[in-house]
């Protein structure tokens, strides 16, 4: 039988995204990001991460059973979601914008408009030839079905925060076999993605970019009374689990500083926003602190109602603020959570995964595989990058063991670009598309920030550590091949590993199994039996304000114009130290 395949698509946003999905496992994910070098590419159609992503599969839109979308759209096309907002704007001040924007919403996610839509982008490749239907799923359940559908449980909570998604901002929901039910359902506007957008824009830093830096900020402050109870001004804690957002500090009012806040924010806390060029105060690491405390607090709220309806003990997390790994890290920490999966394709760009998984499930009956490798992007042979070098016209070496030969160099203190296989999926670095360094050393940490990514220096450093080391280094911890999760770091690591020890004591963690990531694995063992520390320091190949770098081409690029020492690239190496041919 011919093999069907489903092409999930996140457009108009930030980090468009492709995805496909034949005999429900995912075998291609790209973001568009990577391919055009325009960071989060917004608001994009992702025309050439589709274009690519078809072609490397080996498929043309002929051999594609359907688009696979995350949108309700037959609620935005029988009236549901306009009445949805027609009680809201009865209820609240709202203002132009936002009617505006509602108005958009019901105008692009018909279902007439989005295949209308998706049609018109696939035509501008293919052109006028006929096209596979569009398909479409709610927006909270795709990520509850993505969440749970490939964790390793058979039954569990799944908890879906995002910004919004159609009518609702967060929903919990009772897995158990392939029944997917909603427990809980909190809708428009009382956003806690919106609210900590907010709130990074606030403390200095773009929202839907610098969320990560508000939740390492926040390990720097401290608890401030006066400051949680101006938060719990905006935000009021119910019985159940029941959390309210109040709208007029984010959407409705005037909005001098920001989109994302109105000017009622800024005048509960007595001070304007913080400029990105201003220095960071005490004050914005204690609001960082409550912030990302207000956070956990709700959400560890409404898991523990969870699990006193469902009895069960197992966590799936889904939606954009499944990135927040302390908040994940708290989520386990409860007494109540045995086991916890964050997936780590949880936002809205790894959702195009989610929609074609989950059509695929609905048309054909194939229940997605627990998620496995994330090594699902673009990648080239030796051959490919060897022609890529010599056209660079770089000095280069091609290496018998590329993981013995760059292991030695780490040992000796070299910061090394590791580029191998396919590009990792999310917005992780993973070990295919890489910074590393010797954990040992706080001096290589600070280099890497100050002449290779040029970023805060108060931003944690993550470890990789192949996966059978990790009951030396974490007293409790859970399976963490995707850097989701944080876990309290024991004396071992802190001793043995301090340049990836966050200033909360903890670590996220990248546990790296032989089986999905041979290489690499290969390499840390390598590292190890010269250092006896079977760990690395891993962060994502890029410099601030760049995608991580996705080709050869690109990688030399970065190598060339950084501090870098080393870069390993397929089976070839380049050395700083010895680029000029003689």
């Amino acid at each position: 039988m011919k093999p069907k395949y489903y092409v999930g698509i996140f457009e108009g946003h930030f980090d468009p995204a492709v995805a496909v999905v034949r005999d429900g496992e995912v075998i291609a994910f790209n973001e568009e990001e990577r391919l055009t070098r325009n960071k989060h590419a917004a608001h994009a159609y992702p025309v050439r991460a589709l274009e690519k992503t078809l072609k490397d599969v080996g498929i043309g839109p002929e051999d594609v059973a359907a688009i696979c979308v995350n949108w309700d759209a037959e609620a935005y096309g029988d009236g549901r979601i306009g009445t949805f907002f027609q009680s809201l704007r009865d209820r609240y001040d709202v203002d132009a914008a936002t009617v505006a924007w509602q108005d958009r919403l019901l105008g692009k996610f018909n279902p007439e408009a989005l295949e209308k839509l998706h049609h018109k982008a696939w035509r501008t490749i293919w052109g006028d030839i006929r096209l596979p239907p569009v398909r479409t799923v709610p927006h909270h359940w795709t990520h509850a079905f993505q969440a749970y559908a490939q964790s390793p449980y058979d039954s569990a909570i799944a908890l879906t925060v995002d910004g919004s998604g159609d009518t609702h901002c967060t929903v919990v929901w009772k897995c158990e076999g392939q029944e997917i039910t909603p427990l809980k359902e909190i809708p428009m506007p009382h956003s806690l993605g919106w609210l900590y957008a907010a709130f990074t824009e606030y403390l200095g830093f773009e929202a839907y970019d610098g969320e990560y830096k508000v939740m390492g900020l926040a390990a720097f402050g401290e608890a401030d009374p006066t400051l949680r109870d101006k938060l719990r001004e905006i935000v009021s804690l119910g019985e159940n689990g029941e959390y309210s957002v109040d709208p007029s500090f984010i959407h409705y009012g005037p909005h001098t500083y920001s989109d994302r806040y109105t000017d009622r924010l800024a005048d509960l806390f007595g001070r304007p926003p913080r400029l990105r060029e201003e220095p960071i105060e005490a004050w914005h690491k204690n609001l960082a602190f409550e912030v990302q405390a207000l956070l956990e607090e709700t959400m560890i709220a409404l898991v523990r109602w969870a699990q006193a309806e469902t009895g069960f003990d197992r966590l799936v997390v889904g939606g954009g603020v499944g990135l927040n790994v302390k908040m994940n890290t708290r989520l386990f920490d409860m007494p109540e959570i045995t086991n916890i999966f964050p997936h780590p394709l949880c936002s809205d760009s790894g959702a195009a995964a989610g929609a074609a998984l989950a059509v695929c499930w609905q048309e054909d009956g194939v229940w997605p595989e627990p998620l496995g490798s994330l090594a699902l992007g673009v990648s080239e042979s030796n051959n490919e990058i060897e022609a890529v070098l010599e056209k660079t016209k770089l000095n280069y070496t091609r290496s018998e063991d590329v993981a013995a030969d760059v292991a030695k160099a780490l040992a000796d203190g070299k910061i090394v670009g590791w580029v191998q296989g396919k590009m990792e999926a999310g917005p992780r670095a993973l070990g295919h598309r890489s910074i590393l360094a010797d954990p040992r050393s706080e001096g290589a940490r600070d280099k890497v920030n100050e002449v290779i990514k040029y970023r805060e220096l108060w931003r944690p450093f993550c470890p990789s550590m192949q996966a059978e080391a990790a009951a030396d280094y974490f007293d409790s911890y859970d399976d963490a091949p995707y850097m989701i999760i944080a876990f309290e770091a024991n004396q071992r690591l802190k001793d043995e590993a301090p340049a990836i020890v966050h200033i909360d004591g903890t670590s996220r963690v990248q546990m790296v199994h032989s089986e999905t990531s041979a290489r690499y694995h290969d390499l840390i063992g390598k590292f190890a039996e010269l250092t006896g520390v079977p760990v690395l320091l891993n962060t994502s190949f890029n410099v601030k304000g760049e995608p991580i770098v996705c080709t050869a081409l690109d990688a030399v690029r970065t190598f060339c114009g950084t501090g870098l020492d080393v870069l390993a690239v397929g089976d070839f190496i380049l050395r700083k130290d010895d680029l000029s041919r003689t």
